[in-house]
C-alpha cells in the first residue's frame, strides 16, 4: 500500500499488522480448501471401491 511520508509511524505498523493478518487469513482458507478437496476426492475413492467389492 502506497503511504504518504507524513504518515505516521504508529498508523504504518497498524497497516502492515492488518494486512499480515489478512495474508494468515488467506493462506488459512486455501489450507482448508486443500484439506476439503483431499477429504471429497477420499471419500469418491471410497465409493467407487466399495461400488467394485460389491459388484
Amino acid at each position: 500500500m502506497k503511504l504518504k511520508p507524513e504518515t505516521p509511524l504508529i498508523k504504518k505498523l497498524e497497516i502492515k499488522r492488518l494486512e499480515d493478518e489478512c495474508e494468515k487469513l488467506r493462506t488459512w482458507i486455501w489450507r482448508l480448501t486443500i484439506i476439503g478437496e483431499l477429504i471429497l476426492i477420499a471419500v469418491l475413492l471410497a465409493c467407487v471401491i466399495n461400488f467394485y467389492v460389491i459388484t
